[in-house]
C-alpha cells in the first residue's frame, strides 16, 4: 500500500513539475512577444500624435491611409504567420533542414504577396476619389500611400522572421529590436515631417516615409541577429527562398490562407461595427474610438499567449507529445484567463479615470461621449475574459495546423451572431452603440466557446483527429 501511495506522489509530483515548466516556457517565450506588441502600437501612436499637429487634413489622411494599409498587411502577414507552427512542427521532430526550406519560401512568398499590395496602395487614391471622398482628402491618402508603399516588402518580410524568431523561441530579439525601433521611428518621423536635422519639411508625406524606412530598419535588425544566433546556422533561408519548391508553398498557403481569412473576419468585424457606428453621431463614434483603443492595449498580452501557444503545441506535436501539446494548450488559456480577469476588475473599477485619459471629462461638449463611453467600458470589461480566450484558442489550433473548422467557425460566431445580433440590438430595438457592443460581446463569447471545444476535442489523444494533425 505504501509503495501505491509512494509512486502516486511520484507520478503527481512529476505531472506538477511538467505542468509548471510548460507554465514558466509560456510564460517566458509570451513576454516579450506581448511586448513586442505593444511597443509596435507605440509607433502608430507616435505617428498619429505628430500627423496631428499637422491639422485635421493631414491627421485624416494618415489616420484613414494607415487603416487601409494594415488591414490589408495584417491579412497578408496572417498567412505568412504559417511559417511559425510549420518550423515548430518541424524543429519538434528534429528536421532543420525542413525549418529552413520553409522559412525560404515564407521570405519569397512575402516578396510575392509584396507586389500586388504595394500596386494596390498605389493606386488607391483614384479608387477613393472615385468613390466619392472629397479630392484633397483623397489625394492626400494617395500620396501617402504611395509612399508607404516602399516598405510593404519589409513589413510582409519582417512577419515571417518574427515568425521564425518565435519558433525558434528567441522572441526576446524581436522585443529588444522593435523597442529600439519606437525610438528610431519617432525620430526619423519628426526630421522628416517637421524638416529637423537638416531634412526637408515633407509634412505628412515625411510620415509615409518614415514608417517605410523603419519598417526596412526592424527587418534588418532581425537579419543581423539571425546572423549572430548559433541555432539559424545551417538553415540556409536565402538559398532555400531562391530554391524554394511547391510542398513548402502548398504547406504554408494550405495554412496560412485560412489564417488570414480569420484576421480579416475579425479585423472586418470591427471595422464594419466602426462604420454603422459612426452612422449614430460624432459622440457614440468617438467613444467606440476611445473603448475600442483602451480594449487593444489589453489584448496585446493574450495575443502574444496566442503566439506562444502556437509554438509550444506545435513543437511538442512534432516531437511526438499529444499530451505535452495540451497541457501547453491549457497552461496558455489558464494565464489568458487570469490576466484578462485582471483588466476586467481594473475597467470596472476606474472607468472615469480611463475616460480622462482621452478626453475632458468635465467638458460639456463631452457629456454624451463620456455617457456612452461608460456603457461600453463596461461592455469591454464583461468580454475581456472571453476575447482573450478567443484568440488564445485560436493560436493553439494553428499549433495542431487547424485552421479550416475555425476560420468556418469564426465567421459564424463573429458575423452570424455577433455583427447580426448589434444591428438587431442597435435599429430595431434602439440599443444604439450599446446594442452593437452587446453584439460584438455576444459574437466572442460564442466563437471563444466553439474554440475552445474544438481544441478539448482535437487535443483527446484517442481521437484519430489529433494523430492526422501531428502527422501532417
Amino acid at each position: 500500500m505504501r509503495r501505491v501511495v509512494s509512486a502516486d506522489r511520484r507520478a503527481r509530483s512529476r505531472f506538477e513539475a511538467a505542468r509548471g515548466g510548460e507554465l514558466r516556457a509560456i510564460i517566458g517565450l509570451a513576454a516579450p512577444l506581448a511586448a513586442a506588441n505593444l511597443a509596435q502600437m507605440a509607433m502608430g501612436v507616435t505617428n498619429t500624435v505628430m500627423v496631428g499637429r499637422l491639422g485635421a487634413m493631414p491627421l485624416a489622411a494618415a489616420g484613414l491611409g494607415g487603416m487601409f494599409y494594415f488591414t490589408g498587411g495584417i491579412i497578408l502577414q496572417g498567412v505568412l504567420f504559417a511559417i511559425t507552427p510549420l518550423v515548430a512542427h518541424a524543429l519538434g521532430e528534429g528536421d532543420r533542414l525542413a525549418a529552413g526550406r520553409v522559412a525560404g519560401a515564407g521570405l519569397l512568398l512575402a516578396c510575392m504577396f509584396s507586389l500586388p499590395f504595394a500596386a494596390a496602395l498605389s493606386f488607391s487614391g483614384l479608387l477613393l476619389g472615385r468613390l466619392g471622398y472629397e479630392p484633397r482628402l483623397a489625394a492626400a491618402i494617395g500620396e501617402y500611400l504611395r509612399v508607404l508603399a516602399w516598405g510593404a516588402p519589409a513589413f510582409l518580410a519582417f512577419a515571417v522572421m518574427r515568425g521564425l524568431f518565435a519558433a525558434f523561441s528567441q522572441a526576446r530579439a524581436v522585443m529588444i529590436v522593435v523597442a529600439i525601433c519606437v525610438g528610431t521611428n519617432a525620430l526619423i518621423n519628426w526630421a522628416l515631417i517637421f524638416g529637423r536635422l537638416g531634412a526637408p519639411a515633407l509634412g505628412v508625406v515625411g510620415s509615409g516615409y518614415a514608417s517605410a524606412i523603419n519598417q526596412w530598419l526592424m527587418l534588418g535588425g532581425l537579419a543581423l541577429w539571425s546572423r549572430a544566433l548559433r541555432g539559424f546556422s545551417g538553415l540556409h533561408m536565402l538559398r532555400h527562398a531562391i530554391r524554394a519548391g511547391g510542398g513548402e508553398f502548398a504547406a504554408i498557403l494550405r495554412l496560412g490562407l485560412p489564417m488570414g481569412a480569420i484576421r480579416g473576419v475579425e479585423a472586418g468585424l470591427f471595422t464594419a461595427t466602426g462604420v454603422v457606428i459612426g452612422l449614430l453621431g460624432a459622440a457614440a463614434l468617438g467613444a467606440h474610438q476611445l473603448v475600442i483603443n483602451c480594449a487593444s492595449v489589453s489584448f496585446m498580452v493574450p495575443l502574444g499567449l496566442s503566439q506562444a501557444a502556437t509554438v509550444r503545441v506545435a513543437y511538442q506535436l512534432g516531437a511526438g507529445r499529444p499530451y505535452a501539446a495540451r497541457r501547453a494548450g491549457f497552461a496558455a488559456l489558464a494565464l489568458g484567463v487570469g490576466f484578462m480577469a485582471g483588466t476586467a476588475i481594473v475597467l470596472l473599477a476606474i472607468p472615469d479615470a480611463i475616460i480622462a485619459v482621452y478626453v475632458d471629462s468635465a467638458n460639456p461638449a463631452n457629456r454624451e461621449l463620456v455617457h456612452i463611453a461608460r456603457q461600453l467600458i463596461m461592455i469591454a470589461a464583461l468580454f475581456q475574459v472571453f476575447d482573450g480566450m478567443q484568440t488564445i484558442a485560436a493560436g493553439i489550433l494553428r499549433g495542431y495546423k487547424d485552421a479550416v473548422v475555425p476560420l468556418l467557425l469564426a465567421g459564424l460566431g463573429y458575423w452570424g451572431v455577433g455583427f447580426l445580433g448589434g444591428w438587431i440590438l442597435a435599429f430595431p430595438l434602439h440599443c444604439g452603440a450599446v446594442g452593437l457592443w452587446w453584439g460584438l460581446a455576444l459574437g466572442l463569447v460564442v466563437v471563444a466557446v466553439m474554440l475552445c471545444v474544438r481544441f478539448h476535442v482535437l487535443a483527446t489523444p484517442r481521437q484519430p483527429a489529433v494523430r492526422l494533425a501531428a502527422t501532417c
